[in-house]
């Protein structure tokens, strides 16, 4: 496939599938990676006000889908993946005794099953679902287990892959590991859980922005995933935060060293025969441009996604 995608973050609008489709299909990109998490944001699962979304029918959310449907096909647009509610697990407030965790988490993974009905329904092979990250290790192990577990009969039902992604936490101002931070760990729970679903049930969301805060080789990470890697969320930042900005963006020594090895990024995805999508995960480029300069910023992502197909396809050709 390696077809070229973008998160659907600002520019897109259910108000107006059509007029958004076109527009970002006529800015070079093939697919898109669907924020349906805008649905259920994570403040209002921290608070514990969920919203009303999810507890729509399936054929509800099919019938409020219909137009985005119609309107990727008439454009030739996929979507690649989509962004699953996150945080999808809360632990009990001991101060807030009106904090009804075990009803918010069993909410949640019945809005996960939703969106996994709609991902089937939009033709998206993927959902990527966050894991938790806590202080304790045996606790984060125990808690995504059995929250992934919970996971597999809408995922079997739907034929829809459930994927992790390596994530960050945060400590007295400083970005520390998260769960499946370690290449190891990521393909450790991988495996795990296939075994139990007894099917390729789960895959992994590598994101790059995250590696490269975490100092990770992009290049090891890659080929020691193979093929359990299914989507990418594909964006730069300085090493420091987590920026979300385009590729190329941030660099040492005057412009001399790159912060992010996209060399290596590009050589593993070519040595494991990576035929996914492309997805940029660069929301916050558009919030940096005036709305004017959105087509140019956007042309400039797809030429870049364009530029990896190219490189990670060249020994194919040569």
């Amino acid at each position: 496939m390696l077809r070229v995608g973008v998160q659907s973050g600002p520019w897109f609008s259910i108000e107006d599938p059509e007029g958004t489709i076109r527009f970002i299909k006529e800015c070079g990109f093939e697919t898109i990676d669907f924020n349906i998490d805008t649905n259920l944001p994570g403040s209002k699962i921290g608070s514990g006000e969920l919203t009303a979304f999810f507890d729509q029918s399936e054929e509800e959310l099919y019938e409020y889908y219909r137009p985005m449907k119609e309107a990727l096909a008439k454009y030739d647009v996929t979507v690649a993946q989509m962004h699953a509610p996150f945080p999808l697990w809360v632990k009990e407030k001991p101060d807030d005794p009106e904090f009804d965790a075990e009803r918010i988490n069993d909410y949640l993974i019945m809005a996960a099953g939703k969106c996994f009905a709609v991902a089937a329904y939009l033709g998206c092979p993927a959902v990527v679902c966050h894991s938790i990250t806590r202080s304790l290790k045996d606790q984060e192990i125990e808690t995504n287990l059995a929250m992934y577990r919970r996971m597999i009969p809408a995922a079997k039902k739907y034929g829809v892959k459930v994927c992790l992604e390596n994530l960050f936490g945060s400590f007295k101002g400083r970005h520390i590991e998260g769960a499946c931070s370690s290449v190891d760990e990521a393909c450790w729970y991988l495996d795990t859980l296939n075994a139990e679903a007894g099917e390729e049930v789960f895959g992994f969301c590598l994101d790059v922005g995250h590696a490269n805060l975490m100092g990770r080789n992009l290049y090891q990470y890659i080929t020691k995933l193979g093929s359990r890697l299914t989507v990418l969320h594909i964006h730069d930042n300085d090493g420091k935060s987590d920026l979300h900005m385009m590729p190329y963006t941030y660099t040492h020594n005057w412009g001399k060293d790159l912060v992010c090895d996209w060399e290596g990024f590009l050589n593993g995805l070519r040595d494991i025969g990576f035929e996914g999508d492309l997805c940029f995960e660069t929301f916050r480029v558009l919030g940096a441009f005036p709305r004017d300069l959105w087509p140019e910023a956007l042309e400039l992502i797809s030429a870049t996604g364009k530029y990896f197909v190219k490189r990670i396809r060249a020994t194919e050709e040569a």
